[in-house]
């Protein structure tokens, strides 16, 4: 009997469609508390996944409505309990302090307290989100506590999310063969801010940090996790370190192109590099504002959705407002929440919610006042926009650092704020065109890559998810079965002061 060729082809597609359906995961991204800046720094990654039709689902602790995040929702509701990271003494940290990793074993102490409050209060919903019956879990790499419990208990395999770089705690526990003392630090200080490689000091410093950082992650962090999970996790009770040490993958957010060079194991792939254009216009209010005929150009100044300028220290508003009131050539807008405050001039419109990336990529903007927060980072280098950055806790330090170096932004001491600093920085940036010019340079860098890193982070996923969530063993490095003894060549290096001591005894 005569087949067709057409019909071959129709069936070879089916059967490649079935194959591809039966394939298909569910997977659940667990992050932190209200965890709206970790969940959009993975989100494109999960929506690129979806294109695969593996289905995606968001947990975390819900203290509030949120955005629409463009997957399954599984929050836990939490009205009626205090978000601990909306607290007075995290504001005290992000105004007031110099954030090192002893402030990131206070922020694993804050998740832990609401992952015992769900424990005890909203158990019946935690256990309703476990038993779906999920096939993969995406955990946050920071603060998921409840998150990582769920993935512990259920015994299905997981895959660590960094919304970020890879942590020198974690890129440690993953046998990664990182050099985290030749790295510019995660929690760089402001002290520090001429950072290079170069500088023993400097690198005693990254040294500091990294040890510094693990231990207080590997312990003090991991006491406050086990003490979150004791109920659902017996003696030896729950060990973070030992979880990502079994994690099945390793995905960032953090461009190859931004980030110095560092060594790569199979199970480890930067997704980051990727640029996202909004599909929506830019609102008319917005449009009209920016286009001002007499307008020299647009400074937009926002600091994420943590920092509430109503709780700013009085000096840091005062030097912002009267800096912004001298440039009227210039049209300013400003995100901060509340009302506007009195004594601003007409050229500054604010508001507690602005569409950022699409005022970033308005030909008209020429200047970025920011956090440093990884997505804001991305979204200047997307739009080749010169900015200052004014870090105010975490990892964004180190990001204003890397955008520093690639000549496009400067870096503001956050306790030396005051108007002539401020003046000074800003005109800088808006006299001197090289800061564009270098923008532009490093954005075609950034766009030069053979594979799209969304679509080969979803080869890499598929290809996860094909051998049941979790590599054959030959593909993880041999690292993680070593003790840290052995991986550091300690063994080895004491070989030669023994012998020698043998030698001078004998």
């Amino acid at each position: 009997m005569y087949v067709s060729h057409d019909f071959h082809m129709r069936f070879i597609a089916f059967f490649a469609t079935f194959l591809k359906h039966a394939e298909a995961a569910r997977a659940l991204l667990t992050v932190m508390d209200q965890g709206r800046s970790h969940a959009t720094s993975i989100n494109t990654f999960m929506h690129r996944l979806q294109k695969d039709n593996h289905t995606t689902a968001l947990e975390f602790a819900h203290f509030r409505q949120d955005i629409d995040f463009g997957m399954d929702e599984r929050f836990i509701d939490m009205s009626g309990f205090q978000n601990p990271f909306e607290s007075p003494d995290f504001d005290k940290i992000a105004f007031e302090e110099d954030y090192s990793f002893i402030h990131q074993a206070v922020a694993y102490g804050f998740g832990s307290q609401t992952c015992n409050n769900i424990l005890k209060h909203r158990r019946e919903r935690f256990f309703e989100i476990l038993y779906e019956d999920w096939d993969i879990y995406l955990s946050d790499s920071l603060f998921a506590i409840c998150g990582y419990g769920m993935a512990e208990i259920s015994g299905k395999p997981h895959v660590m999310m960094h919304s970020t770089d890879l942590e020198a705690a974690q890129g440690s526990f993953k046998g990664f063969s990182r050099n985290y003392a030749t790295f510019v630090p995660s929690n760089l200080p402001f002290s520090m801010l001429n950072y290079t490689v170069s500088n023993y000091y400097h690198r005693v410093w990254a040294a500091y940090d990294w040890f510094g950082s693990f231990i207080f992650t590997a312990y003090v962090g991991n006491f406050a996790q086990k003490w979150a999970l004791r109920s659902i996790i017996p003696f030896p009770y729950f060990s973070f370190a030992e979880y990502n040490r079994r994690s099945s993958f390793t995905f960032t957010d953090m461009p190859d192109s931004l980030f110095p060079p560092a060594s790569r194991t199979n199970d480890f792939f930067s997704f980051g590099a990727y640029c996202k254009e909004s599909s929506k216009p830019l609102d008319l209010e917005f449009k009209t504002f920016i286009e001002h005929p007499k307008s020299k150009g647009t400074i937009l100044i926002a600091f994420g959705t943590f920092i509430d300028w109503r709780k700013a220290p009085k000096n840091y508003y005062d030097a912002f407002a009267t800096v912004v009131n001298r440039l009227s050539e210039y049209r300013i807008i400003w995100s901060m929440k509340g009302e506007r405050p009195p004594g601003l001039k007409k050229h500054v419109k604010t508001s507690s919610w602005v569409p950022q990336n699409q005022i970033l990529h308005h030909n008209k903007t020429v200047l970025f006042l920011s956090h440093g927060g990884l997505k804001s980072t991305k979204e200047v280098i997307c739009s080749a926009t010169p900015t200052i950055f004014v870090p105010m806790f975490g990892e964004q330090t180190r990001n204003a650092w890397l955008i520093k170096e690639k000549g496009f932004a400067r870096i503001m001491n956050k306790f030396k704020i005051n108007v002539d600093e401020l003046d000074t920085h800003m005109r800088e940036v808006l006299e001197h065109p090289n800061y564009q010019q270098n923008a532009n340079k490093f954005l075609t860098y950034y766009m030069d890559q053979p594979i799209p890193t969304l679509d080969e982070g979803a080869f890499k996923f598929n290809r996860l998810v094909k051998y049941g969530g979790k590599m054959p063993s030959h593909f993880y490095p041999k690292s993680l079965d070593l003790s840290y003894f052995t991986v550091l060549n300690v063994d080895l290096l004491i070989v030669v002061p023994i012998m020698m001591l043998y030698l001078v005894l004998k």
